[in-house]
């Protein structure tokens, strides 16, 4: 590697794991928790001192909860999930003192340019599917079946799930419905016209990954935008979905099993609170969850399909308790490694720049307190009249 190489790689490691996280998956989240370690170990070794954030405390009690779970269950292949979660902790602390409004705009680019892959990846997935190495390196192979899946309707994306890869897409239609407002806002109609083919290619995606909560959560996302946009035309818009309820329901991507998945999921959930009862202090960590569902039902599956559950069968009450404290602060989820992975980013990008805002406006807060003083001042006087 020449010197003009190592600089440039230097340069744009994080531009070139989160790209090859959405392109070839184990080799960018591989790339990602090797940073993640190493920047560990530098605060580690050079006795940095850390302040305790949101972030940091769930990441913390996961970890503890992830120790516990090996130990009590004399599963030693648990303490992967800790190695994993020291991983997500050094990659927060790093994008926390790097730029994160740099780290930011790029994750939001590259979201949106793998939320298009995943959609040009549709047409050959059956293909890349049948082949067990190509399918793991590409991230088309289901998790949590044991057999390889043929004919495959729903879109898988790279993220071995489309429910993980749901998320990823809604996340960069997000990011891009955020450029639509600005090129609105500057009359770029041209640039405007490419954002919408490219925001249409998303919502196809979506709907084709065929998850009903990520279609829910499009209406909800598209109904922000217009308010953003136009509060009286927001207005129209919900005043027309909650009338025509019916037709959205039969647009509903597997509406055909919406009774039938609904009856699955309360089966799951239950089996899960099962499973968090058994082992309720530290939970069986995501490895165990898979291992003793099958276990105990003889049914493959890989998570509990809700989060606040799921995170407490996983990570036990010590996990499921912090992160609904840390919910109360931020909204967080986490899902399969490349979405946590981006989640982490995202988080630490967020906490980085939230503590330069106010939650009262400058202007305001000068306003209450000059008034609390001309009250405070009246009420002495009258005091001191009496």
């Amino acid at each position: 590697m020449t010197k003009s190489t190592y600089h440039f790689f230097n340069k744009y490691f994080f531009d070139i794991s989160i790209f090859l996280c959405f392109v070839l998956p184990p080799i960018g989240i591989a790339l990602l928790l090797f940073a993640g370690c190493r920047h560990l170990h530098l605060v580690w070794k050079e006795g940095k001192r850390v302040s305790i954030t949101p972030g940091l405390f769930l990441l913390g009690c996961l970890f503890i909860s992830s120790i516990g779970a090996a130990l009590l269950n004399q599963e030693y292949s648990y303490f992967l999930i800790s190695a994993l979660l020291l991983s997500y902790t050094g990659l927060y602390l790093k994008i926390k003192i790097i730029g994160a409004q740099k780290t930011f705009s790029s994750l939001k680019w590259l979201t949106i340019c793998g939320g298009v892959y995943f959609y040009a990846l549709y047409p050959f997935q059956d293909f890349l599917m049948k082949n067990m190495l190509v399918s793991y390196l590409t991230g088309t192979a289901l998790i949590g079946q044991t057999e390889f899946q043929q004919g495959y309707e729903r879109l898988m994306g790279a993220a071995y799930n489309p429910n993980f890869s749901v998320a990823l897409l809604l996340f960069g239609l997000s990011f891009l419905l955020g450029e639509c407002l600005k090129s609105m806002r500057g009359a770029s109609y041209r640039k405007l016209a490419l954002q919408a083919v490219v925001a249409g290619m998303l919502v196809h995606a979506i709907y084709l990954t065929g998850s009903k909560a990520g279609f829910g959560i499009l209406l909800i996302i598209f109904t922000l935008f217009i308010f953003r946009w136009n509060r009286l035309y927001a207005m129209f818009l919900v005043f027309m979905m909650a009338i025509n309820i019916h037709l959205i329901l039969e647009w509903m991507p597997r509406k055909a099993r919406l009774f039938e998945s609904a009856d699955i999921r309360k089966v799951i959930w239950e089996r899960a609170i099962h499973l968090w009862q058994e082992n309720d202090l530290f939970g069986v960590t995501p490895i165990g969850f898979y291992k003793h569902y099958l276990s105990l039902y003889n049914h493959n599956i890989p998570h509990a399909h809700n989060m606040i559950i799921g995170m407490f069968v996983e990570y036990g009450s010590l996990g499921g308790v912090a992160l609904l404290i840390v919910i109360s602060i931020h909204l967080y989820r986490m899902f399969s490694p490349q979405v946590a992975l981006i989640a982490i980013i995202l988080l630490a990008s967020w906490e980085k720049y939230t503590p330069r805002l106010s939650l009262v406006h400058p202007r305001i807060l000068s306003y209450t307190r000059k008034w609390s003083w001309d009250v405070s001042v009246k009420t002495t006087k009258n005091k001191e009249y009496l």
